[in-house]
């Protein structure tokens, strides 16, 4: 599938951002109050065994896309079918992230920019970069997750030096017991941000070291596991589990609490900043994976020819998403987890799999 245009680096650091994107601010594993850290770091244990799964998947069908070897294992019409589903998630999931950007920004900086200027700005600049293809986005995904990772810094030491921590909030640990945790680990936190990382097979046909998927694949989710449990953590200790579990974006409530000196303060532009870049490479995954999704299932030789239309339409999905910012946070964590990403993302590439290996065993004899 086209020339090998990425490493096994820069594949690692697409993962990290965009595994991080909209999880990094939001209050990740609520439900399981101060044991949502704890959460986090289960959750990453299905997240491991599915990239595996991804793994297998690429490692039988190197040079073909989510797409190509769907129509390979289980044939033409039922894999047709499967890539139509496939691009609608795809899809769907790019205008909702595009949708939670434009909703973060507009409620806590640009409250008086419209919406739909917020949204033209990202799009118009992903249809720019995928013009210039996936080897320059991975380029800057390593100047980037540098930079996030700087902002961080910054940010967890303007917290610890503010005095606000307060780990007493973290405990008793496990004082509802493990089902909380359990629950909360899986379906929810399995399928946001786990399960989305079905997008990268569309990336993975462009490494240049296609026997490194699983290896970087795997280290790139316990890392990005680790950044957000550790997240977790920090506004729990700043907040409280009451402020934690009630704020929807506690990150940005954690970051408005520190005043240094007297006169250093309103430090928002860090999470900002962060947010701007974590979810411009999650939204421009599921964009990139939309497009290489429909030419492969309709034979467009050239997907740059469907940048710009398919980022039209997504820019105009991703203004009526949904009704409100409630309604679009409800959607997002009780209805989609356990009736679409699960099944989409973890049990159909399963099945494909599973039949994969036995179309393999049984034509081998």
């Amino acid at each position: 599938m086209g020339n090998k245009k990425i490493n096994s680096l820069q594949l690692f650091c697409l993962i990290v951002l965009f595994d991080l994107g909209t999880a990094l601010v939001v209050n990740l594993g609520a439900s399981a109050k101060q044991d949502a850290w704890l959460a986090i770091l289960l959750s990453a244990i299905p997240g491991v065994l599915l990239l595996l799964v991804y793994g297998s998947l690429h490692k039988l069908y190197p040079n073909l896309p989510l797409t190509g070897y769907a129509r390979e294992i289980v044939g033409k019409w039922i894999g047709t079918l499967l890539g139509l589903i496939f691009i609608m998630d795809f899809f769907h999931l790019a205008a909702r992230d595009l949708r939670d950007y434009g909703d973060l920004l507009s409620t806590t900086i640009f409250d008086k920019t419209p919406l739909f200027i917020i949204h033209v700005m990202m799009i118009l600049t992903m249809i720019y970069i995928l013009y210039l293809g996936i080897e320059v986005l991975g380029r800057m995904a390593e100047i980037y997750l540098v930079m996030m990772f700087f902002l961080g810094f910054l940010g967890i030491i303007s917290v610890l030096l503010s005095g606000k921590i307060n780990i007493s909030h973290l405990f008793p640990v496990l004082e509802y017991g493990w089902k909380p945790v359990i629950i909360t680990a899986f379906p929810y936190l399995f399928s946001f941000p786990w399960t989305e990382m079905l997008s990268f097979t569309l990336v993975f046909p462009y490494l240049n070291n296609s026997g490194s998927v699983k290896k970087v694949g795997i280290s790139a989710i316990l890392f990005s596991a680790i950044i957000l449990s550790l997240t977790a953590i920090l506004n729990i200790s700043v907040l409280s589990v009451d402020g934690f579990t009630r704020s929807n974006f506690p990150l940005f409530e954690t970051i408005r609490r520190v005043r240094l000196m007297e006169f250093i303060e309103r430090l928002d532009p860090i999470v900002l900043l962060t947010l701007i870049i974590g979810n411009f490479f999650k939204v421009i995954i599921f964009f990139y994976a939309t497009v290489i999704c429909i030419s492969d299932l309709f034979r467009i030789k050239n997907h740059k020819n469907l940048i710009f239309p398919i980022g039209i339409i997504i820019l105009l999905a991703s203004l009526t998403v949904s009704g409100s910012f409630s309604e679009h946070i409800k959607i997002g964590q009780k209805l989609l987890p356990p009736y679409i990403h699960v099944p989409v993302s973890a049990v159909v590439p399963l099945l494909l799999l599973i039949v994969a290996l036995i179309r393999r065993y049984f034509g081998s004899r």
